[in-house]
């Protein structure tokens, strides 16, 4: 959910009702309708207003604490805050949008809840915007019923921080960009550099996609920095102040084609669970360990080492590896759904696998492989409150033997016969993955996994080969995990 306030703000709230219940700037507005207001003002005609007068009334009850107490805020008295969801993502029902607003509310202390006069207001639904989102519009009288002004400090925070709590409430699209919860934000100018350069994606999802791989498949932390260099990344370390001793965290940069200076992204701004500190939780760290970590970091960045390692694995290694993940999956039967730290870990691995995998195939942008990865990651995410180290992480611990197979993956040859039961297994991992979130109530984040599945993933194993019996659905929410092979 997505939160805009108008600033500066608006000096006429009877011109805005106007707009709201109008038709629009291009007729979009096609049932204006309140769907919640000032409990302690009486809006007669509500909620559409449709009699002569009613509407010119209703203006005039909105706007009277402003006009009749002659209060002169500077800066203007008209808050105006708009909430919307993303094109995809689900309806709410007029019932729900109430709550929503009279939460919001609220939190900003326009009501009675702290004590002080309350705020006269109304929130606005007036169908799908131009562009097929479902929103709706509040707009507060910020001259309360005794003639003092509402406090709006840090109101941008606290209603995202509201928006962040009702994409978990009511089952929505997390946004990007949303604070320990969802992947970072893409901007506007990264996504035109791409287009313009004629890549399918922004650098900083191909370098996050890296680092996961690098991560997943390093048994420490040394190895990890040295998995970066191998696969071309650029890597420098940050060090604690006073010295060159303590590794706090790192940068990587893609190594530019035309000498430019590189473009540097922290791991934080890659995703949440890249930082430094969270890629140790998954290491074995020793005294040795860290003293070789730190060697590591010092190593200068040289040319890209982007050849594989020599190691090319038969089909009985991928086999194997489809049992390690089968195994995997057969544990985390047993994890319950409210433990979000080992579900989001074994989403975290996973996605780096398929990272790993689509390093080796999709060399010319990002395939089904990358796109499952991508999804993936966005399970690995959980907010800072989650807590950490739950004693059923250990689950997934296996998967870093799978990372190494799939960095040897071939396009056609030796192992295809176990690249496409690697394959099934990991889509099936997928699946328990999302059933964990549907057993949550986070429909959007399962809805985005089935995607992939039955979009990306099915396609992938017609184009591996070696058909295979595709199995019997069990129930129909499983349906979009099975793939068709014929």
């Amino acid at each position: 959910m997505n939160a805009k306030i108008r600033v500066p703000y608006g000096d006429d709230l009877p011109g805005l009702i106007g707009y709201l219940f109008g038709p629009g700037k291009a007729n979009e507005h096609t049932d204006p309708h309140l769907v919640a207001s000032s409990e302690h003002v009486e809006l007669a005609g509500a909620p559409r207003f449709q009699q002569p007068g009613e509407l010119q009334a209703a203006k005039i009850e909105l706007d009277r604490t402003r006009r009749t107490l002659g209060s002169d805020i500077a800066g203007g008295y008209v808050w105006h805050c708009s909430l919307s969801l993303p094109p995809d993502d689900r309806q709410l029902t007029d019932a729900e949008w109430g709550e929503i607003a009279r939460e919001v509310i609220r939190r900003l202390g326009f009501d009675t809840s702290t004590g002080k006069a309350p705020c006269r207001w109304i929130a606005v639904r007036h169908g799908l915007s131009t562009g097929g989102n479902d929103h709706i519009h509040l707009a507060v009288n910020l001259v309360r019923e005794d003639g003092t002004k509402a406090n709006t400090f840090k109101d941008f925070v606290k209603v995202s921080k509201a928006c962040a709590e009702f994409e978990r409430r009511y089952a929505l699209q997390v946004v990007d960009g949303r604070p320990g919860a969802g992947m970072p934000g893409l901007k506007r100018g990264e996504m035109e550099r791409a287009r313009r350069e004629g890549r399918d994606e922004p650098d900083r999802l191909r370098l996050a996609r890296s680092v996961r791989a690098c991560a997943t498949a390093a048994q420490d932390e040394a190895e990890f920095v040295r998995r970066l260099r191998r696969a071309g990344v650029l890597a420098r370390p940050r060090y604690a102040p006073g010295g060159r001793q303590a590794v706090i965290g790192y940068s990587v940069a893609l190594r530019p084609d035309d000498g430019a200076s590189p473009i540097w992204y922290g791991g934080g701004k890659l995703a949440a669970d890249l930082t430094l500190t969270r890629l140790r939780e998954g290491w074995h760290s020793t005294p040795d360990g860290l003293r070789n970590a730190a060697s590591a970091w010092r190593t200068p960045n040289s040319r890209p080492q982007t050849a594989p390692e020599r190691t090319v694995y038969g089909g009985h290694t991928w086999e194997q590896a489809a049992q390690v993940v089968t195994h995997v999956r057969a544990q985390l039967a047993q994890v319950p759904v409210d433990d979000l730290d080992a579900w989001a870990s074994a989403a975290r691995q996973t996605a780096g696998v398929l990272a790993a995998w689509s390093s080796r195939l999709e060399t010319r942008g990002a395939g089904p492989l990358a796109k499952a990865a991508n999804a993936l990651a966005r399970s690995a995410q959980t907010s800072p409150a989650t807590p950490r180290r739950s004693p059923h992480r250990s689950a997934v611990r296996d998967l870093r033997g799978v990372a190494i197979v799939a960095l040897q993956a071939t396009p056609r040859g030796r192992g295809d016969s176990g690249q496409v039961m690697l394959l099934r297994q990991l889509t099936r991992l997928m699946e328990a993955i999302h059933d964990a979130h549907l057993a949550r109530g986070q429909a959007r984040q399962a809805q985005l996994l089935a995607a992939v599945a039955r979009e990306d993933l099915a396609g992938l194993h017609r184009t591996i080969g070696l058909p295979i019996e595709a199995g019997v659905p069990a129930q129909a929410r499983r349906e979009a995990f099975e793939l068709d092979l014929h």
